[in-house]
């Protein structure tokens, strides 16, 4: 709807001003349909409102009572939690707790809310009312005697009873002015401005009929511009066609020539195949004369000394190991060294594999003098026996650390209430780490420590606070400490608390 400050419209806001300023009220605000209803509810909270606190909801004939209300809940308390099913005034209850609330609810196309919602509506209006810390008003935009009925019943018997507001047509110079800018806003000639003004007095004087004008109009001109690119259509299929017409027959006639000339053969050219099959021939005749030629010059060859000097004998020095050793080396049988294998493989140490066959070999090779490799071979071998006997022996024993004690309060927050909720800081798996942890944040007087297991390993919950509700828990973490608030506590429940005690009993 074109924004206008028409006199009727700027009196009926100033009267939802005045009434919802100082006290609670539920005002329904009629009109017939098109009379502009849903602009001046807009309209009025982006202009008009003032309450901090302000909810929208527009109805939809697919939506239930358990949806509106959260609609509405969730604009008036922010991340609340409450269940849809309870009436609005128990959850504002709840999750509020004693706190002031300043809020305007309104409601769009408010004749297809059911009879219970306009109840906890109205509901919420006495509460207010009765309350110091409470102001709560309530807008109903709705069709003229459609919420009537209700809203009677709800307020039989009371002092207090629903202020109704009508929105009135537009006045003639309002009508005038209304169409004026219709045709400004869409540039209009002389001769198109006088047919929308006969069209304009035969429509009841409501800014939604006029509005439907207008767009009557317009889509009546997109209608022309489509029927008039209609035949420049047709005309460019048409050429495109002809065209694709063109092409194909340019290239039928271009092939139909390029096979009639492949087909035509010269006098005195060959063909393919025959100049192939001279060619293979050819190359016959020649493999059969130089296989003749080779076999011949086999044949009549003289017989040639090829013998070639065999080269020196190789040099092992440097490729095996003990280069350069003159001690005798001993060959191990492979039968012995898998029987020494097996030895070792039940516990022994393989000398019970060696009975026979390197006994005279080892005897020989004990009587060879002791060269000072060999000595120096025996006095590492001390020196190392020394060293691995310097390190078997047993050091002293460090003290024990001593044992940390924590106390556990995993029966006294058993005995809190699965309601209420507090805030936890930290998960540590052992002890002392939670000792440290408390005495790094000066909160060992403060916090409560539980225990719980998870998988199959022991871990230790540092909790801080009892409140009773989600927002209070948030509000009491900004009264902690600077450096306990940089490890950004999260709020856990009493409930989840319990069950993970639970599985450490």
């Amino acid at each position: 709807m074109i924004a206008l400050d028409l006199d009727t419209q700027i009196q009926l806001l100033s009267r939802i001003q005045f009434l919802t300023r100082f006290s609670s009220n539920l005002v329904q605000v009629t009109g017939e349909s098109g009379s502009g209803k849903t602009w001046l509810s807009e309209r009025y909270l982006e202009n008009w409102a003032n309450e901090p606190n302000q909810s929208l909801l527009i109805c939809n004939p697919s939506q239930q009572d358990a949806q509106h209300r959260a609609i509405i809940l969730r604009q008036i308390v922010r991340d609340g939690v409450f269940n849809e099913n309870d009436s609005m005034l128990q959850s504002l209850e709840y999750m509020l707790e004693g706190q002031n609330i300043h809020t305007l609810i309104v409601i769009d196309e408010a004749h297809r809310l059911s009879a219970t919602l306009i109840a906890e509506l109205w509901a919420l209006v006495t509460e207010a009312q009765q309350r110091e810390n409470w102001q709560i008003n309530v807008l109903l935009f709705s069709l003229r005697g459609k919420l009537n009925k209700w809203l009677q019943k709800v307020s039989y018997g009371q002092g207090v009873k629903p202020l109704e507001l009508e929105v009135s047509p537009l006045a003639e110079n309002e009508r005038e002015m209304f169409i004026e800018v219709m045709m400004v806003s869409r540039q209009l000639d002389a001769a198109q401005r006088r047919a929308l003004k006969q069209k304009a007095a035969l429509l009841p004087a409501l800014p939604g009929a006029l509005k439907g004008l207008e767009q009557q109009e317009t889509s009546s001109m997109e209608e022309k511009k489509r029927r008039s690119l209609l035949p420049l259509l047709i005309l460019a299929f048409l050429l495109l066609v002809a065209g694709a017409g063109i092409v194909w027959w340019t290239l039928t006639q271009q092939s139909t020539e390029n096979v009639e000339a492949t087909n035509v053969i010269p006098d005195g050219v060959k063909e393919l195949s025959e100049l192939l099959d001279e060619k293979e021939a050819e190359m016959a005749k020649q493999n059969a004369a130089n296989a003749e030629g080779d076999e011949a010059t086999v044949l009549n060859a003289d017989a040639v000394d090829d013998n070639i000097a065999l080269p020196e004998d190789p040099t092992v020095e440097g490729m095996t190991v003990g280069r350069r050793d003159e001690n005798r080396r001993i060959v191990v049988p492979d039968r012995v060294v898998d029987a020494i294998i097996d030895d070792q493989a039940i516990g022994g140490d393989g000398t019970a594999a060696v009975d026979e066959a390197l006994i005279p070999e080892l005897a020989e090779q004990n009587q060879v003098p002791a060269t000072p490799a060999t000595e120096n071979t025996q006095a590492s071998a001390t020196t190392q026996e020394q060293a691995e006997n310097a390190q078997q022996t047993p050091e002293p024993l460090a003290p024990a650390p001593q044992a940390v004690n924590v106390t556990l309060s995993n029966a006294e927050l058993l005995a809190i209430s699965e309601t209420r909720y507090a805030l936890q800081l930290a998960a540590l798996q052992s002890k002392a780490a939670v000792d440290d942890f408390l005495q790094q944040y000066g909160i060992e007087n403060t916090a409560r420590v539980y225990e719980t297991v998870r998988n199959d390993e022991a871990w230790y919950m540092i909790l801080i606070g009892d409140y009773p509700s989600v927002n209070a828990a948030r509000r009491a973490e900004l009264e902690l400490s600077a450096n306990v608030r940089r490890l950004t506590p999260w709020v856990k429940s009493f409930a989840q608390i319990h069950k993970e005690i639970a599985l450490a009993n």
